[in-house]
């Protein structure tokens, strides 16, 4: 499942179950909604 992509349409960021993989590096930026999401994925009960 895509959920990011760029305007052009390529996908950035994608997710399969508790997959989560990202051509970019969501750690270098203060914007923690990555983070939180997968904290989430990861919880017991998500």
């Amino acid at each position: 499942k895509a959920l990011c992509t760029l305007p052009d349409g390529r996908i950035v960021a994608a997710q399969q179950g508790k997959l989560l993989a990202t051509s970019f590096h969501p750690e270098l930026t203060a914007d923690d909604r990555f983070h939180r999401y997968f904290l989430h994925l990861a919880s017991p009960n998500p």
